[in-house]
């Protein structure tokens, strides 16, 4: 097979190319740098531009800089001036570390500065906010900046403030000389006496720089990769994926963790499932890991008696607590979240090891699919325990109770919409689209 293009655009989210214009629902990632804006009136705008912002001291989310990546929410402030009297904005803003606030009286609406988070994000439609439009706060002021006016009474005003704009910029550049070396291409900033390294395209001849998020040959001629099939790698939402035990998981991901309990429980878990355990140092729920060592050390008193299942983890929402006497420790599910996740190493005192667990509310999110380690004289039991609740859960042997399964890429189908089974275009194989892997038998 062959696919044929002719140069490249990068879509970001913000974590790697500054000025990101995200839409007001998109989450923001931590340390992106995005385009937002702020509304203010002419004569602080003149203040704003010469000497940067001040954090407000009140506010729905406490001390800082409000701003907005909706620019209708801009558009509404500030409230005491009319028209003529009102400026916006155009800023990067650095978010840093980002909480999100989604509800009144959210226990960090007015601490998350406290506690290590460089911005709070209010999504839009959440119920915080009267308008419902998407709203920031960043408490440190050195993260916005003014890099244009999106909007000004008049062209005259506007003309102004895009002076001051451009005197301000060149200032803090050191005047003319001293001006930050930019790449003519890529228009990214340049290491002093380090320039980038330009090249031709291989098609086109039209030099390029490779840190340009775009480019497009001026040819109707076009470049061609050949290739023969596919992998993927998941992110999330594969029920395969086993995360490092220091990586932080997603939202709604599923997850391999592991338990560790004793030969008889294991049996009582495989039959009838989890139960929460009603105390520990999160609070009720199921507690895992993803470090099958931390999963190994349990039952505590009886080594050779020990269990560990493998499981797999809908984790829904997840909260991180990594401080002791965190202020949602025993209250996580309570303010809406589905797991509480305890980082490696983050010197929590209930946590001597220092290795990662997680806790889970609801047991029926928590599935065993395997025996990662037992006795040798109970492991085929358990093994065959397992293999068979996962026939019930199927329906029982009866073929005609079955899982539907695709006979390509082995997943469940809708009953009565088999999935759609095509032929590969380079080598002629049968494939289904949601096979995780192709790699064709023939060239052509």
């Amino acid at each position: 097979m062959s696919v044929e293009f002719s140069g490249w655009e990068v879509v970001d989210d913000g974590a790697c190319f500054p000025g990101v214009l995200l839409a007001p629902s998109q989450t923001p990632q931590n340390k992106g740098v995005y385009t937002m804006f702020h509304g203010t009136s002419v004569a602080s705008a003149r203040l704003i531009v010469a000497d940067g912002f001040q954090p407000s001291t009140y506010g729905t989310l406490g001390s800082g800089v409000y701003v907005s990546r909706d620019m209708t929410k801009a558009s509404q402030y500030p409230w005491n001036v009319g028209p003529g009297d009102h400026v916006i904005f155009e800023l990067r803003v650095r978010v840093g570390r980002v909480k999100r606030i989604d509800q009144n009286n959210h226990p960090l609406q007015y601490a998350w500065s406290t506690q290590g988070y460089n911005t709070a994000w209010i999504p839009p439609n959440c119920g915080v906010t009267t308008s419902g439009l998407e709203e920031d706060c960043v408490s440190d002021p050195k993260r916005v900046k003014v890099v244009g006016i999106a909007k000004a009474p008049n062209a005259a005003i506007e003309k102004e403030l895009l002076d001051l704009l451009a005197k301000a910029s060149k200032k803090s550049n050191g005047g003319a000389g001293g001006s930050t070396p930019t790449c003519s291409l890529c228009k990214r900033k340049t290491q002093q006496g380090v320039p980038h390294n330009n090249q031709k395209c291989w098609k086109c001849g039209q030099t390029i720089c490779i840190l340009m998020s775009k480019h497009f040959c001026r040819t109707e001629n076009q470049m061609s990769v050949q290739f023969f099939g596919w992998e993927v790698v998941y992110d999330d939402d594969s029920p395969r994926l086993e995360l490092g035990a220091s990586q932080e998981p997603k939202d709604r991901g599923v997850y391999t963790m592991y338990h560790g309990t004793s030969v008889t429980n294991a049996r009582l878990i495989i039959a009838d499932g989890f139960r929460q355990s009603t105390k520990g140092m999160l609070g009720s729920g199921v507690y895992v890991s993803r470090d099958r060592k931390k999963a190994e050390r349990y039952p505590l008193n009886s080594p050779s008696d020990r269990v560990v299942l493998k499981l797999h983890v809908r984790v829904g929402r997840v909260k991180r607590i990594d401080t002791d006497n965190h202020p949602m420790q025993y209250t996580w599910n309570a303010q809406g979240y589905d797991t509480a996740w305890v980082p490696p190493n983050c010197g929590m005192k209930a946590v001597p090891s220092g290795l990662e667990e997680d806790c889970v509310f609801d047991p029926k999110r928590v599935k065993v699919v395997g025996i990662a380690k037992a006795p040798e004289t109970v492991l085929v039991e358990l093994n065959q325990l397992v293999a068979s609740g996962q026939k019930d859960a199927s329906g029982g042997g009866n073929s005609g109770g079955s899982a539907d399964l695709c006979s390509l890429c082995k997943r469940r189908q809708q009953q009565g919409s088999p999935h759609v089974k095509l032929q590969c275009w380079g080598c002629g194989q049968n494939i289904c689209t949601l096979m995780v892997k192709h790699v064709c038998s023939g060239r052509f």
